[in-house]
């Protein structure tokens, strides 16, 4: 399994209710040897639901050595927590066990020709953005 199906079916689980889904979103504006550093995928609900503009993160692994380098170094999550409310590692299912992450890193696993939340992650306070993340995703919506 590579990648891309798995973006192209997140990106159909966030066609409708108000969510816009970003692929690929870099977190600043950067270039270089000080280029950002870049999400799988973002998503924002921008009609409220129970949490005002629900953001979530998104990290696909599709092989067991990537997901292990992601989970020795949580560090690496900081920004994307960051910026969401919720962080999901996007996996083939059976991938990873769920009592590998912690509570705030959620699970979807794609099985049966669709993705399912497996483990969803506590809803946590985002930052404020800043002025270079919201560029990036003006960017990106024009």
């Amino acid at each position: 399994m590579d990648s891309s199906l798995l973006l192209s079916e997140l990106r159909k689980m966030h066609a409708s209710d108000g969510w816009i889904f970003i692929p690929e979103l870099r977190l600043g504006t950067g270039w270089g040897t000080l280029k950002e550093q870049r999400l799988d995928a973002w998503a924002i609900n921008a009609w409220g639901g129970k949490v005002q503009n629900l953001r979530r993160s998104f990290e696909i692994k599709v092989s067991t050595e990537d997901l292990m380098v992601e989970l020795r170094n949580p560090d690496k999550r900081w920004m994307a927590y960051a910026v969401s409310n919720e962080f999901y590692f996007v996996t083939p299912w059976n991938l990873v066990r769920p009592k590998m992450l912690t509570r705030d890193d959620g699970l979807i696993e794609f099985r049966d020709n669709c993705l399912k939340i497996t483990k969803a992650p506590r809803v946590r306070e985002a930052m404020p953005p800043r002025w270079d993340f919201v560029a990036s995703l003006a960017r990106r919506i024009t």
